[in-house]
């Protein structure tokens, strides 16, 4: 028998490749046809393309979701009559009980303090707001999760008691309270994402906010899901109408099942404009992550659950650099911080997170009434006119309308920074202490940055 050559050989090797591949599933066909039309489901197509974020998001340099800008905020429960099956002494039978829905209203919406800034994130689920918000050129997207739900209330239009078929079911057969701060929170119970049945009542939920004006979503609680066996086990319970526990998506994990949602939540969502947006909380550096236009870093160096800065600026670069990949395709990372408005370093804190933010690309989200710092609402810097640049422990980078500088050594210092020549403007003003104007000569402007300290020049000619 003649020894096969070489070329014949990876011949034979594309051959058994090509039909392992072409044996696979797509994405979006792994799912049980007749149980998508039974719930009337349009399972996604896969695309591996991930298209840029909106203009106007890419463009932003800052958002927030200052609650006071909301007049009159109203969170009510209201009184809602509801049949429910419940243990009355040793037996079970349906009575008449009181549940509770919750209702968001305000009286108005006052976006002057917050002018400058192009989005509101958590904005309450309100038609009204949405509409007010859009009157004075603001774009809102309210809170979302779906890996939970709330027991003690109507948890987005859904009460979990009428639809016990959502709930997430361990090895043993028992449903799971979420874990969170290394505890179990007591009135709120896992979500299967691979149920049909939470696939719709999800979708009609989004579509609702979507019909009355929301700019997009941020989705809580993105990380990898805890397997589902519901379907194993037996689904009467006697305080529930018999139910059917199903998995549209029988022959994959649960984290595939939520990749699913969340791309269908993204399909439904763009189908109401490219303009609007998914942000996902952290989705950072999970298989989730393309399915946001902007992913969260939430307690980004300022956070209420430590005291003063966590992360370093080689911290900061090194999550860039990690994510470049996303951020070069067009999407953005939110950099959260909390800041604790009773230290006294308050305003070098802002203008410090602002700073180490928006040099490496990152747009910052922060609530700034009575930091001092509310002048960076109106810091828009425009396109970046080049990478960030470094020397003795000085950061910075310059913009259409300014210069961001981030001094991360010891000590204080004077340095003389070169612009590029795209940089036309003549003078620069340091929004942090609102001194006079800074002269640039010959492409070059001197500046003092305070050690540990972020300072932003913005130009002098620009109209905020």
């Amino acid at each position: 028998m003649n020894q096969l050559s070489s070329s014949q050989y990876l011949i034979i090797i594309i051959c058994i490749v090509r039909i392992i591949f072409l044996s696979i599933p797509a994405r979006g066909q792994l799912c049980d046809k007749e149980m998508a039309e039974k719930y009337g489901l349009k399972i996604p197509t896969f695309n591996d393309q991930i298209e840029p974020a909106p203009l106007w998001l890419q463009n932003a340099d800052m958002v927030t979701s200052s609650a006071k800008v909301w007049k009159g905020y109203k969170f009510t429960l209201k009184d809602t009559l509801i049949t429910r099956i419940v243990r009355h002494r040793a037996v079970y039978r349906s009575v008449k009980m009181t549940e509770h829905y919750p209702i968001e209203t305000i009286s108005s919406f006052e976006g002057s303090q917050i002018k400058g800034i192009p989005l509101i994130v958590s904005a309450p689920h309100s038609k009204k707001v949405f509409k007010e918000a859009h009157k004075q050129g603001f774009k809102a997207i309210p809170y979302l999760h779906f890996r939970c739900i709330h027991t003690n209330y109507s948890d987005q239009d859904v009460f979990y008691f009428e639809h016990p078929e959502i709930l997430l079911k361990d090895s043993e057969g028992k449903w799971v309270n979420i874990p969170m701060d290394g505890s179990r929170r007591l009135h709120r119970f896992l979500t299967c994402a691979n149920s049909p049945s939470y696939w719709k009542l999800t979708l009609d939920y989004v579509k609702k906010m979507l019909d009355w004006g929301a700019d997009g979503f941020w989705i809580d609680n993105i990380e990898k899901r805890e397997e589902c066996y519901a379907a194993k086990f037996t689904n009467r319970n006697p305080e529930f109408s018999p139910y059917e526990h199903e998995h549209l998506f029988p022959d994959t994990t649960h984290n595939y099942a939520f990749d699913m949602l969340l791309q269908a939540i993204r399909t439904l969502v763009k189908s109401y404009g490219e303009d609007k947006i998914i942000v996902l909380n952290p989705g950072i550096d999970t298989d989730f992550q393309k399915n946001g236009d902007a992913c969260m870093w939430e307690s980004f160096i300022y956070s209420w659950a430590w005291e003063g800065r966590r992360h370093t600026w080689a911290d900061v670069k090194n999550r860039a650099q990690k994510n470049k990949w996303f951020l070069d395709a067009g999407r953005k990372i939110i950099a959260l911080s909390y800041l604790n408005k009773s230290r006294k370093e308050i305003k070098e804190d802002a203008f410090w997170a602002f700073s180490s933010a928006r040099l490496v690309d990152f747009i910052w989200w922060a609530e700034l009434n009575g930091t001092g710092a509310e002048i960076l609402h109106n810091a828009h810097m425009g396109s970046p006119l080049e990478t960030c640049k470094e020397m003795d422990g000085i950061a910075y980078r310059s913009f259409e309308n300014g210069v961001i500088v981030l001094n991360d050594s010891q000590t204080d210092q004077d340095v003389e920074l070169v612009l590029p020549v795209e940089f036309r403007d003549r003078l620069l003003q340091d929004i942090f202490t609102g001194s006079q104007a800074i002269q640039i000569k010959n492409r070059k402007i001197k500046v003092s940055v305070p050690k540990k300290s972020g300072r932003v020049y913005l130009s002098s000619l620009k109209k905020s």
